[in-house]
This record gives structure tokens, sequence and C-alpha cells, in this order.
């Protein structure tokens, strides 16, 4: 096993008045400056758009450290990067397009996926027939990642991973015995549903509702009437931003009083309960590491919003983390070639802001996973544990 040293400890002293990236600094008298770029498929625009705007700050904000500190020492030679992203839109058919524009470029072994699991899964196919890495932070659906994708990598939580635990804490936790769920019509929705329903019978409770609705939604007063017909104990939903706050804001309307529990990420996030308010008040959301707390985080939360002006959102921190996990796994290779790049991330354990993130040989990182309550606008942790 390959232990990763360069993590954000360096990358913090940086931007605090130290040095980042010391073995990038030392350029030999032979080595010759390149570049390399970084692929990158952020929707700007769509359901979809405000994760994509999380991730395309923070990995301006890690590339933009990088070269203020000279690159990266890959082999003999020294790299600085450049991102290349293009808005998919938050469709599947501009996805698939930017993927192939994308791979026409000879100079990028890497691409970053975009946000939502069904416009990855586009995207996937095309990196890996033209043998470049897929690298995923957002997208959960379990199908992401796999013996048949060797070149498809994820170092955040499946639809899987978040379920089990969140049902648990239902189950044992809170006493519940029935639950609904209103989840996407999309791979991770529907993949969150059936772990649901498979977590829940082995626990002895019952899943009494299931549906689903289209992304892009915003109607969900009909979808959370048949819930509390069906007389749950607690109701789980997966949606994203504009469809997970007018699903939260009607699921108060209708004075629903069961306990709400969300698998979506975002819902943690600041720009989230701003945009969802009180009514996110006793709401559970179960996460990955992102609303994880330490010395070292915090002081990078504060340093990102004084250069940024920006939040140092969820999506934001996870992007950081992933540039650096790259970068680190081409100096380890000693080349940009993907296949040899995807070589060294099976082998690593990298350090960074959120969480160690350590491979084992596959492609799915290990992934820290958080239950967490919101109480007056602040998001705090219940539980916490780690699972691949």
């Amino acid at each position: 096993m390959t232990r990763m040293t360069f993590g954000w400890r360096a990358a913090l002293a940086a931007v605090l008045a130290a040095t980042l990236f010391p073995a990038a600094m030392t350029h030999k008298a032979h080595a010759q400056e390149k570049t390399v770029r970084i692929g990158a498929i952020f929707a700007q625009t769509g359901p979809n758009a405000s994760i994509g705007s999380e991730a395309l700050i923070g990995t301006q904000y890690a590339i933009k450290k990088i070269n203020e500190t000279g690159g990266i020492k890959i082999g003999a030679d020294t790299y600085k990067f450049e991102l290349v992203n293009i808005d998919d839109e938050s469709k599947a058919e501009r996805a698939v397009a930017a993927a192939e524009k994308l791979v026409a470029d000879k100079t990028i072994p890497v691409i970053l996926t975009p946000p939502s699991s069904t416009t990855t899964l586009a995207v996937v196919p095309i990196a890996e027939k033209n043998g470049r890495i897929a690298l995923s932070f957002v997208a959960s659906a379990p199908t992401v990642t796999g013996p048949d994708h060797p070149l498809s990598f994820r170092t955040t939580l499946s639809a899987i991973m978040n379920v089990a635990p969140s049902i648990e804490f239902l189950i044992k936790e809170k006493g519940i015995k029935k639950i609904a769920y209103i989840g996407r019509n999309d791979d991770w929705g529907r993949a969150a549903g059936a772990s649901i329903a498979e977590t829940a019978k082995k626990l002895g409770a019952e899943v009494v509702m299931t549906e689903y609705f289209e992304s892009g939604s915003t109607d969900f007063y009909g979808l959370l009437t048949k819930a509390r017909a069906a007389a749950p104990g607690a109701v789980v939903g997966a949606a994203f931003m504009e469809d997970g706050v007018s699903m939260i804001k009607q699921y108060r309307e209708l004075q629903l009083k069961q306990p709400f529990l969300s698998v979506a990420v975002i819902w943690a996030s600041p720009v989230f309960l701003k945009a969802a308010g009180a009514d996110m008040d006793g709401v559970y959301i179960s996460t990955g590491p992102t609303t994880s707390s330490n010395p070292e985080l915090d002081a990078f939360r504060a340093a990102f919003k004084a250069e940024t002006g920006a939040e140092a959102l969820p999506f934001s921190i996870t992007a950081v983390d992933n540039v650096n996990l790259i970068a680190e796994a081409m100096r380890t290779a000693g080349t940009t070639d993907p296949q040899k790049v995807a070589d060294a991330l099976r082998k690593s354990t990298y350090k960074g802001l959120l969480q160690t993130y350590k491979f084992d040989g596959g492609t799915q990182s290990d992934v820290v996973i958080n239950v967490n309550e919101v109480k007056d606008g602040k998001v705090g942790v219940i539980s916490s544990l780690t699972t691949r």
C-alpha cells in the first residue's frame, strides 16, 4: 500500500502563509514546465446547477493554489493544472456531448463527472472507452463504480451507503416501524428506494409507500397527501435543491407530524438551509463527511471565504479534496497517463480535508457517513461511521 503524504495540511499551511506542495516547488534545471488539463462537466444551469456551482468554485480554488505554488512535480517535469469545464445544463444528452468533446482532447487524462447519477452514468462509458479516468464526488448511484468500470472512481457515498445507517437510525433509535419514501425518478432515487426497502425488511420494519417524481418537479401536495394516508412513522425523501425545498415546505404546509429524513447531502448545505428556512427544523439528514468539523477544516473554511468571498460549501470542499487527490496520484505515478494514475489511485491512502480516502485496490473510497439533525438552522452530527 502506498501511503499518500500530500495532504491538505500542506495546502492549508499555504493558505495561511506557509508553502503548499513543497516538492513541487523544487525546480531542477532540466525540468520543463508543462500543463495538464482537467476536464469537468459541472452543471451551471438546470436543476443540478447549485451543486455544479459549488463543485466548480472548489475545483477552481484548488487548481489556483496548485499553480500559485509552482505546480506539481510529475516525473522529471513540473506541471501546472488547467480546468476545462462544460455545462451539461443538467441534461444527459448534453453530458454525453460534453464528454465526447473532452475525450477528443488528448491532453485531458481525467474527467470530473456531473452532479447527478443519471448524467454521470451517461458520461462514464465514454470516458472509459477512450481510456480516461472518470472521478465522481457527487453522483451516488451504486452502478457508478464496480468491476465493469475499472476507470470510474468515486470518493463520495453511494445511495446504498448512507441509506442503511439512516434507516437503522430511524428504526433502532426512533422506534419507527413504517416508512413512506418519496424519491427522484432517476438512478439515484430508485437505488435509494430499493435499499430502503431491503434495509427496512432486514430490521423488521415496513415500507408502506414508495413514489417517484420527475426531476424539476415542484408540486408535491399529491404525493405528500398520499404519504399521510399511508400512516407511516416517518417519511424519507430523496430530492435535490429546488425540488427538495418545495418538498419540505409543502410537508410543513400540510402539517405532517412524522419525522422527515433526507438522504440527499445537499440538504445540509447552507444554501439549502437558507432557502428552506424554519421548515428544516427537526429534519434528519444523512450525509457524507461534509457536516464534520475539526480545527483544520474550520481554518480552511475561514481561509477559503477570506480569499474567495464565498462560503466553503460541502461540494466546494469535496472538490478541493478530489483535485488534490488526483494531483497526488499523478505525482506518485510519475506520469499523467490515465492507466498508471488509476493504478496509483487504487493503492492510495490520502488524507484530505474531510476524511482519509482509501481505495484498497478498488475504485470506491472509504466514506465517513454522518446522520445529522437540524436545530435552529444549524446541522449537528448525531452519529458517525466509516464504510465502503
